[in-house]
């Protein structure tokens, strides 16, 4: 077999086919785009982002756009849009269509757009077309096409907006083309609305007022529209465009603190700012693409998931200079750094970028101190620590050291003590003060020390952060004995044996097969979370005990048509439809690949394979993952994240679980797995040892190319082995 040289560009155009037809690589912002009317989400959760900030543009306008996010500055809802004053009818073209369908719908104020552009008294809008969506480019296409008085107004519309890299601005391209047989003369009016603009750790009044034509603010931040277009009056831009001609023009708008100074309303250089925002989209998933294993398979869909993952990974990514370290790795839209959100793509941030997971494990040690879990943009903040938080360090560096080898981390110091301290510390901690007089670990009462279920029970002793502590004890023993601290290590191991020994006293119910909460009156509780599926990713659950957790893994129990609920319908005392990623009706945008991935592991290929084919179904309806979608629809709820970190989960599932990856200290094993419905697939750039691993999945074998040759060609049920 011949394997494919894939070359990297940070071009549009990657490869051209002996046609002159483009065919995009996932190195390619195009491989991305979707059309806004295929998209589940409603406009605030459609993100142009740049590694700096984001906003989000409004559909059913040319221009329009909202939500705008350069921390320090915010203003959710800011709405900016270009309108259009026709000089020969004396007419405003207005561009804001989103604002006054939500009123007329809401409160029944504003028009009805349905009736604009003919109903008597209604207001002349665009009418807009085409909508796509790419990373960090929307692209629109409207119409405007009427006669008033005997005279013509007919011109169409393209805009392009995305976000810039280099600073807290939003960029419009907007291409007018004059159909009529005169000149097209026309005032183009910024209209720009925000009731607070902030300025976050700074006083003063959020409240915002007109400034002027180009400019909106309130004591703590501004905005101010500036366009390549010259010449300018106290209403807008003066523009004129011959018959038949099509005139191109460039706007920005820039987000600022007002005592730095306004930009100049007429820039020059707006084209080539825009042109380098998007040559920074473009580099950077040139630079994903490069760092990752390449998919290709006939399941299209596959792969097309594996990148959708990536991407949502890397839209998590702020370089931005406002945050606490260099490379901020976010949970998704909300500027926070958790080390649980993490925990889901920590394989894909080694592979990526391992300092970048390192500074993210090195930042919630110096930030949490066994404390708080919310480590924002510029520091942690509240009062709130989720249990989790020893064991999602524990996964993070457990994936360092799978792609790193580098043990040194341990040492690494933050907050007065190194890493492994740290760690001593949790345990010392779970031990100390989350330990019963039993011996389980008991986290009181509390259930959102776990996770955010809405119902009361799911707490004390539970079952997940007893076998998860179990698991822990077990990784620090082995820790312990990499760094020849051999009292630590059979510490670590009697405490591990001790746990597991109570465990399968205490709360496993052979029965049902399940685990059982184990409350301080010794009365048991059963609640069919799927956060007890994680038990499935450690290395001590015996045979038994895993079948029969695997057994609950049904349709209409566990099992939905987008994945995995979160609480099986059975359990009608817990089952919640609203709160979804952790409450029942939908799932947590990591779950699924990572119950996925152990499934692989342990051995249930088959189930592993159902699992992550329900979550694919949703590249039909989102560009990238939301935190908490639904199970039996493709919708995700404006109350929470429409993006997620976690989604690394699925890619993980695929190079881990699909293609057999197990990479140790020592050696390499690649045992894959192929289903009827994938057919073909090719995963490359597998790094090891200084070498370049390729699988290539066939109907009935598989084969190993190790730096391009043949290594060898296997059946299923075989494994591939090396050892350094």
């Amino acid at each position: 077999m011949k394997i494919k040289l894939v070359v990297f560009s940070v071009l549009t155009i990657t490869v051209q086919s002996v046609f002159g037809q483009i065919k995009h690589t996932p190195a390619d912002p195009e491989y991305y785009a979707m059309d806004r009317e295929d998209m589940t989400f409603d406009d605030q959760q459609v993100l142009l982002v740049n590694y700096r900030g984001f906003i989000s543009p409004r559909q059913y306008s040319v221009t329009q756009f909202t939500n705008v996010w350069f921390l320090p500055i915010e203003s959710t809802r800011y709405h900016f849009n270009l309108n259009f004053f026709d000089k020969g009818t004396g007419r405003i073209i207005e561009d804001d269509v989103p604002v006054k369908w939500k009123s007329w719908i809401d409160d029944g104020k504003s028009y009805d757009p349905l009736g604009s552009n003919f109903r008597p008294n209604s207001p002349s809008i665009m009418v807009t077309q085409d909508e796509t969506w790419q990373p960090n480019q929307y692209v629109r296409t409207a119409t405007f096409h009427k006669k008033y008085n005997q005279t013509w107004v007919s011109f169409s519309a393209k805009s392009w907006t995305n976000v810039s890299f280099e600073d807290d601005e939003v960029f419009i391209k907007l291409q007018l083309t004059n159909r009529n047989s005169k000149a097209l003369n026309m005032t183009i009016m910024p209209n720009q609305v925000a009731e607070h603009m902030v300025c976050h750790f700074k006083q003063g009044d959020t409240k915002s007022k007109q400034i002027d034509a180009f400019t909106i603010g309130s004591d703590m931040a501004h905005a101010r529209v500036s366009s390549s277009i010259k010449e300018t009056t106290d209403k807008g831009f003066e523009i004129s465009i011959a018959a038949g001609e099509t005139t191109t023009y460039y706007f920005a708008v820039k987000f600022y603190e007002p005592q730095n100074g306004a930009p100049e309303v007429y820039q020059a250089d707006i084209k080539e700012r825009m042109e380098q925002a998007d040559k920074k989209t473009r580099d950077m998933l040139a630079w994903a693409y490069k760092q990752m294993p390449v998919l290709t398979s006939s399941n299209k869909q596959l792969q097309e998931y594996y990148y959708r993952c990536l991407l949502s990974v890397m839209m998590s990514r702020y370089e931005n200079p406002n945050y606490i370290t260099d490379v901020f790795w976010a949970v998704g839209t909300w500027p926070y750094t958790i080390s649980w959100d993490n925990s889901y793509a920590s394989d894909v941030l080694a592979m990526l970028e391992p300092e970048s997971l390192k500074g993210a494990i090195i930042t919630d040690f110096e930030q949490v101190q066994l404390k708080k879990t919310y480590v924002g943009w510029n520091g942690a903040h509240w009062e709130i620590l989720y249990i989790q938080e020893p064991f999602a360090l524990q996964i993070m560096i457990e994936a360092y050291l799978r792609h790193t080898n580098d043990y040194t981390i341990f040492d690494e110091k933050a907050a007065g003590k190194t890493v492994w301290e740290w760690m001593q510390a949790w345990v010392d901690e779970l031990q100390n003060n989350y330990t019963n007089n039993l011996g389980l670990i008991d986290v009181g009462y509390n259930t959102e020390k776990i996770i955010e279920i809405r119902t009361d029970g799911y707490n004390h002793a539970v079952p997940i952060t007893n076998t998860l502590t179990i698991d822990l004890l077990y990784t620090m023993a082995d820790w312990a004995k990499k760094r020849k601290e051999s009292k630590l290590e059979k510490k670590f191991f009697k405490d591990a044996e001790k746990l597991k020994s109570l465990v399968d006293e205490y709360m496993w119910n052979e029965e049902l097969g399940w685990f059982d909460n184990y409350y301080p009156d010794g009365t048991k509780g059963t609640i069919w979370t799927y956060h007890l599926f994680d038990l499935l990713g450690t290395d001590y659950l015996p045979s038994h005990q895993a079948y029969k957790l695997v057994s609950h893994l049904q349709e209409g129990e566990f099992l939905g048509k987008y994945g995995v609920y979160s609480i099986a319908r059975r359990d009608s005392v817990h089952w919640d439809l609203i709160d979804s990623d952790w409450g029942g009706g939908g799932q947590y945008a990591g779950m699924p690949g990572r119950i996925s991935r152990n499934l692989y592991q342990k051995g249930f290929a088959g189930k592993g394979w159902d699992v992550l084919k329900r979550n694919i179904r949703y590249i039909d309806h989102f560009p990238y993952l939301p935190q908490n979608p639904r199970i039996d629809a493709p919708e995700a709820d404006r109350s929470s994240m429409p993006l997620q970190i976690a989604a690394g989960a699925g890619m993980e599932a695929i190079i881990f679980g699909t293609f057999g990856i197990n990479i140790q200290e020592n050696s390499l094993s690649i045992k894959p797995y192929n289903h009827e419905d994938i057919g073909t697939a090719l995963l490359e750039n597998v790094q090891w040892n200084n070498d370049s691993y390729s699988i290539q999945l066939e109907r009935k074998t598989f084969s190993i190319y190790k730096n391009g040759q043949l290594e060898t060609t296997k059946f299923y049920g075989e494994t591939y082995s090396i050892k350094k």
